[in-house]
């Protein structure tokens, strides 16, 4: 095998001397044969130098950098930690300078354009086109200093169009009427048991809620249940959120409002007031009952002056219950006597009428006791429904701007939505172009018409298109391009140009502080409940104190303001929220500050910073 070779008398000089590779080896890397083509590319140390190169420079291989003249700066040379200027001009050989050739010399070229500067040209989110010689007064006229404005200053910009319209002199006065009290004081049942006798509900109807309410175990409950139309509510047997009806009589139209009792529910409360134009009062006789729903954290008390503060001057006191005491005359006169002195010394209610009734029997709501009756022994005045007809009319606006408050949303698609809206001002028909604050997105009214609907259930959209004014519950359809999250309760519509609404976020705010436990100071952070809205908000400013009997300025700058005290305060919103000064629109400047679960002030609002 081949490991087993004799290396010992192995030739190796005759193997290295063999073939080719003899030759090879041999020689170093200069003796190596080279192609004739690359060996003038290489470099021979022992050859001469050649005579024609020593008369080459540098220069010759080197592509010379025309000259750059800077003039008279200096600046560039007049540092601290550098040497000074150099004595030849950039771009030049230190050793041979040549002439620059006169056609290239840099005073002869020509000057380098100007450019003008180009400044951002936008009025919307369109690109801008040329005005059009239409004088077609719906055309909205662009705004020629070509600035990028935001929506609610198009909103502004832009031109109304609209009908004056006046209210029809014949029909029925039209009143909002509100239901508030303590919890459990049997609201919803007497506007049930009213609706029944009416003629509101029908038989089916109401045998259908009195199956339902026994087999809960809730007999006595299924008047309310004509209101309380909700699982939640009917199981737990309270008013959680607005409950709407609607009825007529020989001389009005009512649309009620029945708002919840219990403490949790104020906020809804709030809204329901903010909407009314007079309010039912419901109090329970009971013993104990009474003094329960009136003394401290009651809602009895709470509830009257939150009527009051949101501009409600029209008050009716309905003595509840009164069949469980018998009918008792001293029962009646006692609570009449304890409500009338709170109602008109530190509510502020100037005219009150009391009314004896029982909800769950239905006595004195519609028709007056038959003879034999308790209650016709001592008592002659008016049953519940005559008391309602003696109201007088609302004030009605219908010549100022335009402001619809949104109450609830019925149905939504991206360009369509039915909302449910009562009219603060001004007054609305189909074809109107409006906008609806505080996003400013523009929308034109398909269909508008008075809510008239029963406690049947409520409608979804507007069935009817006609000419609704101020002071109305309206159905209103609007078309446009919307967002899912974008509108709720709170948005306000109304139309463009000058008497557009502009929402804020600052405004100073005439005040009268509640039977608060902790004084009020700077910085204290709340709840900002007008009309149907509500935002966080802060108090930024304690202004000055005031004499609540004659207005005089007691102290400016206070550092704190306690109870039943009175004030100018300026409040920070954290977002835009839709309010005006009371001396523009009554409803949009009213608020109530809540913190805690307790009111602590409400009052109006003397100006807005925009």
């Amino acid at each position: 095998m081949s490991r087993h070779r004799n290396f010992a008398n192995y030739d190796y000089e005759e193997d290295l001397l063999s073939d080719e590779e003899a030759d090879f080896y041999g020689k170093s890397c200069e003796d190596a044969p080279l192609t004739p083509g690359a060996s003038q590319y290489l470099y021979n140390r022992n050859a001469p130098f050649p005579p024609a190169r020593a008369s080459n420079s540098v220069d010759d291989f080197i592509v010379e950098e025309e000259a750059n003249e800077y003039g008279e700066d200096e600046e560039l040379f007049q540092m601290n930690d550098v040497a000074p200027k150099p004595k030849f001009e950039l771009g030049e050989s230190s050793e041979m300078k040549k002439p620059p050739k006169p056609e290239e010399k840099p005073q002869d070229l020509p000057p380098p354009p100007v450019i003008p500067a180009v400044q951002q040209l936008r009025i919307s989110e369109q690109t801008p086109v040329q005005q059009r010689t239409s004088k077609s007064p719906s055309r909205m006229t662009p705004n020629l200093s070509f600035q990028k404005l935001s929506a609610i200053e198009m909103a502004v910009a832009s031109t109304p169009m609209f009908k004056r319209r006046e209210r029809p002199k014949v029909g029925k006065d039209s009143v909002n009427l509100v239901i508030v009290g303590h919890v459990d004081a049997g609201k919803s049942t007497l506007m049930g048991h009213l609706l029944c006798q009416l003629g509101y509900v029908d038989v089916k109807t109401l045998n259908k809620y009195k199956q339902e309410a026994s087999r809960l175990g809730k007999a006595s409950f299924f008047y309310a249940w004509i209101l309380d139309m909700t699982e939640e509510e009917r199981n737990r047997g309270v008013t959680m959120d607005i409950a709407r009806a609607y009825f007529e009589t020989e001389k009005k139209r009512f649309n009620v409002l029945d708002a919840p009792g219990h403490k949790d529910f104020i906020p809804n409360m709030i809204t329901g007031a903010s909407q009314s134009d007079a309010a039912l009062l419901v109090v329970n006789a009971t013993p104990g009952e009474f003094e329960t729903g009136f003394d401290r954290g009651g809602q009895t008390r709470e509830h009257a002056l939150l009527l009051r503060s949101l501009g409600v001057v029209h008050l009716i006191v309905a003595v509840n219950k009164l069949d469980t005491v018998e009918w008792s005359k001293n029962r009646f006169d006692e609570v009449e006597a304890i409500l009338r002195t709170f109602l008109q010394k530190q509510a502020g209610f100037s005219k009150i009428t009391f009314v004896p009734v029982s909800g769950l029997s239905g006595d004195n709501l519609t028709k007056k006791p038959k003879d034999g009756h308790l209650l016709t022994a001592w008592y002659n005045g008016p049953t519940l429904i005559e008391a309602l007809e003696s109201l007088p009319p609302p004030e009605r606006t219908e010549d100022l701007p335009l402001r619809i408050v949104v109450n609830d949303v019925l149905k939504l698609t991206t360009n369509m939505i039915s909302l449910s809206c009562k009219i603060e001002a001004g007054h609305v028909e189909a074809g109107d172009k409006v906008f609806l604050m505080p996003r400013a997105d523009a929308a034109t009214v398909k269909g508008v018409c008075v809510d008239d609907s029963s406690a049947s259930g409520p409608p979804t959209t507007a069935n009817a298109s006609e000419v609704c004014f101020s002071g109305e519950q309206v159905l209103i359809s609007l078309s446009g391009t919307f967002e899912a999250d974008s509108i709720g309760p709170g948005v306000v519509i109304c139309r463009g140009g000058p008497d557009c609404l502009v929402p804020c976020k600052k405004f100073d705010a005439r005040v009268v502080v509640f039977d608060i436990l902790m004084p009020i100071i700077k910085g204290t952070k709340a709840e900002l409940f007008a009309h149907s809205m509500c935002v966080p908000c802060t108090i930024s400013l304690l202004k000055y104190t005031l004499n609540r009997s004659n207005g005089e300025i007691l102290k400016e700058k206070p550092r704190h303001l306690i109870k039943n005290s009175s004030a100018v305060i300026q409040i920070t919103t954290e977002s835009l929220a839709n309010l005006e000064a009371y001396s523009k629109c009554k409803a949009l400047g009213r608020i109530t500050l809540r913190a805690a679960g307790q009111t602590i002030a409400a009052g109006i609002i003397d100006e807005v910073y925009p």
